[in-house]
């Protein structure tokens, strides 16, 4: 029987032997038959498929984000208008996710300068800290 065994095909795709157990148990690699020595073995085609897992995981995608890309390339069927609209989705969510950054940045910035403003006024070994106190009393207001 030709084909990987799933370590060739860990190496062939530069992931652990773990992450292709992992992806094939979330059904990211189609199960591969085995040998009459029980081992399985992978087809060529499945070093491809690491790949492209591999890439969209780079571009943000969750492992069930991925599964849907692989799930309309399988199925031929309105791929490009499928693809466009998961695309629409993650890049809506990548925009919300930036904004909240957007404000935490802010946020964050605002809490620096109290600090350096104290540690300025009071020296390195400041008694009690503005940020921390701010915190309290928001924990406390909810």
């Amino acid at each position: 029987m030709n084909g990987l065994t799933r370590g060739q095909l860990a190496q062939r795709a530069q992931v652990h032997m773990e992450t292709v157990r992992f992806y094939e148990q979330a059904g990211l690699l189609p199960k591969a038959p085995r040998t009459a020595a029980g081992y399985r073995k992978f087809p060529e085609e499945a070093v491809d498929r690491l790949m492209f897992v591999k890439r969209a995981q780079g571009l943000g995608f969750s492992l069930r984000e991925i599964r849907e890309l692989l799930l309309v390339q399988d199925g031929h069927t309105d791929t490009c208008a499928e693809v466009r609209d998961l695309l629409r989705k993650k890049l809506s969510l990548i925009r919300d996710k930036k904004a909240e950054l957007e404000k935490l940045e802010v946020h964050l910035q605002s809490a620096l300068r109290k600090c350096n403003r104290v540690l300025k006024q009071q020296g390195e070994h400041a008694e009690g800290c503005p940020v921390l106190e701010q915190m309290t009393a928001e924990e406390g207001d909810a």
